[in-house]
């Protein structure tokens, strides 16, 4: 099984939209695919269902009441299945101060009896206590980043974090590479910005992946349907770029 991060601090880059799109494309390729959203603005839950109503076994209460992952999770789909997220998780840094409070989600994968290829995890646009925890368990980070100067910023801060975050685990988490997101070759911010977005990369000792998703109103219209884009628009250029992004990605990490 191996667990993969989506983060960025800075949102509105298409760190839910990736990780939709490539829980979907994993298990179109026949991997069966755990999604965590651990978001408490539950963008990811949403790309796949209506809202859940008050109650409905979340995220929420793997950290507050020890409930197990198998306890909590949906079938979307065959292969395929979300432990959705939960606006109650927005206190997460003030309500969990318990010791411990930094290996939560590790435990409850301890407990996991159900058996995954792949795990992906939303999380949210900050690295409080949900990022530490899904940074803890992660084989792998995805950064996807809009090609704007603005989300070259939060790179420093994550890579802070991870440094920090492997002094007190003595845990490597490999970052596998960013991916430019709302990307367009006419423009001439994104040529610009291409020297700034490698230096990024070096920081975190990674690459950028070769793969760049480009700008398109199906990925906000897949999501209102509740359809994942492979299905809702097959033969969009933006889903053969997150097709490519999917194949580069497995080619990394050697599967």
């Amino acid at each position: 099984m191996k667990i993969i991060s989506v983060s960025n601090v800075k949102g509105g880059v298409g760190k839910t939209t990736t990780a939709a799109v490539l829980s979907a494309g994993l298990t179109a390729r026949g991997y069966k695919v755990l999604m965590i959203d651990s978001d408490p603005q539950t963008n990811l839950t949403m790309c796949f269902m209506p809202e859940p109503t008050d109650g409905t076994p979340s995220l929420y209460h793997v950290y507050a009441e020890g409930k197990t992952l198998d306890e909590v999770k949906t079938s979307i789909k065959l292969n395929l299945d979300l432990v959705i997220g939960d606006f109650e998780l927005c206190n997460a840094d003030m309500q969990f101060l318990k010791a411990g409070r930094l290996k939560m989600l590790r435990k409850a994968f301890k407990e996991l009896k159900s058996t995954y290829d792949f795990v992906v995890i939303d999380t949210p646009p900050n690295l409080g206590i949900l990022s530490l925890n899904a940074f803890l368990v992660s084989d792998y980070i995805i950064v996807p980043m809009a090609a704007d100067s603005f989300s070259l910023k939060g790179v420093r801060l994550l890579k802070q974090t991870l440094d920090e975050v492997e002094e007190e685990t003595e845990k490597e988490v490999s970052v596998v590479g960013l991916l430019l997101t709302k990307y367009s070759d006419r423009t001439n911010v994104s040529r610009l910005l291409e020297k700034s977005v490698n230096s990024a990369a070096e920081l975190l000792n990674t690459k950028v992946f070769e793969s760049r998703i480009r700008q398109a109103t199906v990925l906000q219209e897949s999501q209102i349907a509740k359809i994942d884009l492979l299905e809702y628009a097959p033969k969009a250029p933006v889903t053969t770029d997150y097709q490519a992004f999917i194949d580069e990605l497995l080619n990394r990490i050697e599967v």
